[in-house]
């Protein structure tokens, strides 16, 4: 699950990201292009966009080997953080290194989710409203 089918399965709606390189508004939900963090000169538009936020949420896809969040990046905000750890069920998923990049991005809190399985949506639902 992406950042784009997170948001289909919070809100409940059909969702699809119809721009590449543009940040979007759907509900309460704002989807930011994952190139943002790839290059330093986006992350203007980040914390632009994060003015707007309550909570922001960075998504870690536990099948990942890598992670493009920067070290302590949470700590750029001045907002609350939070880390999803997207495709728990995956085959190749790990949760643990997952979760430790996260953690060295500054993230202390975390929810593990499947969008196959359902799991842990219930509670980030209830904890985002």
């Amino acid at each position: 699950m992406g950042k784009s089918s997170l948001i289909r399965e919070l809100s409940g709606k059909e969702y699809t990201s119809r721009r590449a390189m543009a940040v979007e508004y759907f509900g309460q939900y704002i989807n930011t292009p994952g190139e943002f963090i790839e290059n330093r000169r986006f992350y203007h538009a980040l914390i632009t966009s994060s003015a707007d936020c309550d909570i922001i949420a960075f998504v870690q896809d536990a099948s990942r080997k890598s992670s493009l969040l920067p070290p302590l990046f949470a700590s750029m905000f001045n907002r609350k953080v939070i880390g999803i750890v997207s495709k728990i069920d995956h085959p190749e998923a790990n949760i643990e290194r997952a979760q430790l990049f996260l953690q060295n991005a500054g993230v202390k809190e975390f929810y593990l989710t499947s969008s196959i399985l359902g799991e842990g949506l219930v509670n980030l639902r209830q904890m985002l409203q």
